[in-house]
């Protein structure tokens, strides 16, 4: 039974059969398809006041990929890992890719950009480079790059 005063519960219960938004599931990193029964690790997303999270990009087994390192100020965030299934509308006719099994891998809350990784997840790997680096702005970029005499910066040649 899920604890609805626990907010990660109430989260993954929400994310348990979460539409993947693709007709053509393929992994984000190398382009290996992906079907029915496959693992995968899941990117999903939430704004701050949205009432649903969605899938952001899925990519193939149970996290053998570099996950995201980047997190948003604003959005409650999850890397999970889980297996695809599927979802029948005998009245249209049609199937939809859903995320079956889903395990928290890392969480990041709405409130930072910081991230935390789950201690009791299935895999041992830590995201790399956490700190989002801030964006340089045009006149740095311009003083580090302008020549004295106006010019733009020349290659050296060999």
């Amino acid at each position: 039974m899920t604890r609805l005063d626990d907010p990660q519960a109430a989260d993954l219960a929400q994310l348990t059969r979460i539409s993947l938004d693709t007709d053509n599931p393929i992994c984000q990193v190398c382009g290996q398809p992906l079907h029915e029964g496959d693992d995968i690790t899941a990117y999903a997303y939430r704004a701050a006041g949205e009432p649903a999270y969605a899938i952001g990009y899925i990519m193939c087994g149970s996290d053998v990929h570099e996950h995201p390192t980047v997190f948003t100020r604003g959005v409650r965030e999850y890397v999970l890992t889980g297996h695809i299934g599927t979802c029948a509308d005998v009245r249209t006719q049609s199937i939809i890719y859903v995320l079956l099994g889903p395990e928290a891998v890392v969480t990041s809350p709405t409130t930072s950009r910081e991230l935390h990784v789950h201690p009791d997840t299935p895999t041992e790997r830590l995201p790399t480079d956490t700190q989002q680096q801030e964006p340089t702005s045009l006149l740095t970029a311009i003083r580090e790059h302008a020549r004295s005499d106006g010019g733009t910066p020349q290659e050296e040649s060999e």
